[in-house]
């Protein structure tokens, strides 16, 4: 999808949202949840004054509105602040200085509610220099009480504060102004029910006795991951255009040069160099400017500009010693091995499912893949790292399961399937 025709989406979805109030519902009265009309800060002084309430308060809500396709880092246009007093949407446009916010987020004195907050936490370290600080992704914590992973707002607000959502407009020109009253009532939902949602998590996360749990996966899953992730991207082309060991230098050194030009350019990566096209130059090995020039989805501009850098990255990559890329697999399943897998992956799956846990938040199949196949090695891997909460939930009944020391049984009550009665966990 280019970048003209996603824009031309969020043009028609803002045009839509313009006057569109029909599908607003009331909101839901409640002392944890902000009354009335959002506030919409344009000044820096309005802005001072509304984090000195959200400081007072010690808990708000944090999110942003942004557009990621069309730029290198995705471009903030709204931030939304919220306390059980009063939701605040920051005009990311009228006060470019966002640092004051990102400070109340990195300080570890005061709690910052978030649903999939990583991308909306990303700037914080990127613009500031400090790392997000205690943190609360709700959509991480409903894993530990009976919600599917991911779960999306509008599930976790209806489940736990008992309320429905307005159709939203999250795909739209958030950089257009002025905004539609309706986009401005989906940015501040988007965060004015948290502080409701988290109360009665948290309860239910205690009852449960998985608070801790989930608070330090939400430790965990918050770590914000690099934008460039070098193996990655060369792990991705290499899935669809599959490369012999010689040209993996020249893809590596390719693809740290696409990154270097996106960055300078402010653009993603795919519009300064698609995979196919990557994949192209490395197979191609064009040495000049009017070589690259008929490498297909390499746009001219970026062919004539740095046309030389490539050049000269394809020729060292050629001179470099082959490259083998390991593909993660200890060594290919039989048919008593994925039996055994599926198995065993479907009883843990019933049991976590069973404790209130998300399966897919506890452990995927290549995970159990992966440590069922490294069992017969001579250095076998541990399912989950120690310190981890997966080995208290679930790893060390496991183990017992598998040495005959441990049975589960579950049984249907109150509607839910329910742990009971089990031997040796």
């Amino acid at each position: 999808m280019n970048l003209n025709y996603r824009r031309k989406m969020r043009e028609r979805h803002h045009a839509a949202s313009q006057g569109d109030d029909s599908a607003d519902t009331p909101h839901l009265e409640h002392s944890l949840v902000a009354r009335g009309e959002a506030r919409l800060v344009t000044t820096a002084a309005e802005l001072e004054g509304e984090l000195a309430h959200v400081r007072e308060k010690g808990v708000f809500a944090y999110d942003t509105e942004f557009i990621g396709e069309e730029s290198y880092w995705p471009k903030i246009c709204v931030v939304q602040l919220a306390t059980t007093e009063r939701v605040v949407l920051v005009d990311a446009f009228a006060v470019p200085d966002l640092g004051p916010i990102f400070e109340l987020v990195a300080d570890p004195s005061l709690l910052t509610l978030v649903h999939a907050g990583t991308q909306d936490l990303e700037p914080v370290r990127r613009l500031l220099g400090k790392e997000p600080a205690n943190t609360l992704d709700v959509q991480v914590a409903a894993a530990f009480a009976e919600m599917p992973w991911p779960a999306g707002l509008e599930k976790l607000v209806e489940r736990f504060a008992g309320h429905r959502l307005s159709k939203g407009h999250t795909f739209t020109n958030w950089d257009a102004r002025p905004l539609s009253a309706s986009q401005l009532r989906y940015a501040a939902d988007d965060v004015r029910y948290l502080p409701l949602v988290w109360e009665r998590l948290r309860a239910e996360l205690e009852r449960r006795g998985s608070l801790s749990w989930a608070m330090r996966e939400c430790d965990q899953s918050g770590r914000i991951p690099a934008r460039f992730d070098e193996e990655s991207q060369i792990r991705r082309t290499m899935k669809s255009w599959p490369m012999k060991p010689a040209q993996i230098p020249t893809l590596r050194l390719v693809t740290r040069l696409r990154d270097e030009i996106a960055r300078k350019e402010d653009l993603p990566h795919r519009v300064v160099m698609p995979d196919e096209t990557l994949a192209e130059i490395v197979k191609q090995r064009p040495v000049s400017v009017q070589q690259l020039s008929s490498v297909r989805g390499l746009p001219k501009r970026f062919a004539q500009k740095y046309g030389d850098r490539i050049a000269q990255a394809v020729d060292e990559g050629g001179k470099m010693p082959p490259e083998k890329l390991t593909h993660g697999k200890i060594t290919e399943e039989t048919a008593s091995d994925r039996a055994a897998i599926d198995a065993i992956l479907a009883i843990l799956g019933a049991r976590c499912i069973a404790m209130g846990l998300a399966p897919s938040m506890v452990a995927t199949r290549g995970d159990v893949s992966r440590w069922w196949m490294s069992r017969a090695t001579a250095a076998p891997q541990p399912l989950f790292e120690a310190g981890d909460w997966r080995v208290d939930a679930v790893g060390n009944w496991l183990e017992a399961f598998l040495r005959g020391e441990a049975g589960v049984s579950i049984a249907w009550r109150d509607g839910r399937p329910t742990l009971v009665n089990e031997q040796g966990a």
